[in-house]
């Protein structure tokens, strides 16, 4: 979209909104300009797959245009949105004349009565168009996950001060993390890619706690499960609090002694967890369990007499992939579609054959973290999928096809018919490139 269609385009939103505040929904004048905004707005979705308008800074956007020097109109949008209580609007694909006109209705009427838009019963009739709030600004994907870091360092921080941890943060962060994940389902997934080697046990919590969620949403279990296997998923290793740093971080390979200690760390972890007000069992079962193989009696702890609840699968599937596309002192990282052959080696034994599928399915041919060369020989790391599905690649270049880094980082996009450019498969860890500081 050019500044030139931006313009028109704001230009006759508000012309229908004066229209509404000053003639009945039906009147002539108001059905012509409901009439030339949609058809502006239909023109420009034929082009692309959604519209965004909104406010930054107190500067109104549509998409990439920036009104720095607005129009009157342009003050005016400002205005409305601001009245409405909203930071923008999302309009998709598919929107209808019938949509629209709803919402400019609702709009006006809630103006004039002095009624919070986000409360209007009609507002879940419009399917292409949603509303975006202050609120959902702050579960924006990185503000989710900035989020969840603090809570898990909360928790933390509670069990090395020898307190019952507090876990009103955690749970809270958990239901963030599943709005976000229904609202952007491989944005939050993308972000799970950041490493911070220095601090391992931290921040591999805050992943698993991400990617096994994207595991749950996967393999499509009740969204009701969904914030519990966000929170087990973040507390799954809390009993490594317990065990010497010294092990934790041993360069070498562990002797039979520090190995059975650290085999320790599922009981210690469920002991510190079970001491929490009204924790579920689910809970208690993803951290004493997520060592237990899906098969037999193989890993660790002994596996109870009872049946264990589907997450317990989950969450292991998430720690395996966290942990081997990880760098450790002790074990190099493996790229992510190498991490998941492996993980596919041991499928049915000591993971959840099913469940493994769904999750390999779901993150595609080539899953977010994975770094590709091209036929020209640009080097592109995969940064999250298009509208089109997993399948559809967003790419940030890396490597310009001279072999230079790119310090613009440049984005582009792959369409699923088009993976016969891409030749080869890169290991950063022999380029030397670490790939998690390219996700935002």
């Amino acid at each position: 979209m050019d500044l030139k269609q931006g313009h028109e385009t704001i230009g006759q939103l508000v012309a229908a909104w004066q229209s509404f505040r000053m003639y009945p929904a039906k009147h002539p004048a108001c059905v012509q300009r409901i009439k030339q905004s949609y058809e502006q707005l239909t023109m420009l979705l034929n082009q692309q797959p959604k519209i965004r308008i909104g406010i930054t800074e107190e500067t109104l956007f549509v998409d990439d245009c920036l009104f720095t020097d607005p129009y009157i109109s342009e003050t005016e949008a400002i205005d409305i949105l601001h009245d409405l209580g909203l930071l923008g609007l999302e309009i998709v694909r598919g929107l209808t004349f019938e949509e629209l006109n709803l919402f400019f209705a609702l709009s006006v009427y809630c103006l004039k009565e002095d009624k919070n838009i986000q409360n209007a019963r009609d507002l879940k009739k419009l399917h292409h168009l949603r509303i975006i709030t202050s609120q959902e600004e702050n579960e924006k994907p990185r503000a989710v996950y900035n989020a969840a870091m603090q809570a898990v360092d909360q928790v933390f921080n509670d069990i090395k001060g020898g307190r019952v941890p507090s876990t009103e943060g955690l749970r809270n962060v958990s239901k963030s993390m599943v709005q976000s994940v229904l609202r952007e389902k491989h944005a939050l997934f993308a972000l799970a890619q950041i490493k911070d080697y220095d601090n391992y046990t931290f921040n591999h919590s805050v992943n698993v706690g991400i990617i096994s969620l994207t595991v749950g949403h996967a393999c499509n279990i009740d969204p009701k499960l969904l914030p519990l296997l966000a929170f087990g998923g973040m507390v799954h290793d809390i009993g490594k609090l317990k065990i010497p740093s010294k092990i934790l971080n041993k360069p070498g390979k562990l002797t039979k002694e520090e190995y059975d200690l650290m085999k320790k760390h599922p009981i210690a972890g469920m002991e510190l967890i079970s001491k929490v007000k009204g924790i579920q069992q689910e809970v208690v079962d993803m951290v004493h369990y997520h060592h237990l193989h899906y098969k037999g009696f193989g890993g660790y702890p002994s596996r109870p007499s009872r049946n264990l609840s589907p997450v317990v699968d989950m969450v292991k599937i998430a720690d395996t992939y966290d942990a081997i596309t990880t760098h450790r002192v002790y074990k190099r990282s493996i790229p992510p579609r190498e991490g998941l052959r492996q993980m596919k080696a041991v499928r049915g034994d000591i993971l959840n054959p099913d469940f493994l599928d769904y999750f390999t399915s779901y993150l595609g041919d080539y899953p977010v973290g994975s770094l590709i060369r091209l036929k020209k020989g640009e080097i592109m790391l995969v940064i999250g999928f298009g509208e089109l599905g997993s399948n559809h690649l967003k790419l940030r270049r890396v490597r310009t096809a001279n072999g230079k880094l790119d310090l613009e980082k440049n984005l582009t996009e792959l369409l699923p018919t088009e993976h016969d450019l891409i030749v080869a498969d890169i290991d950063p860890a022999n380029r030397g490139i670490d790939t998690s500081v390219y996700f935002d």
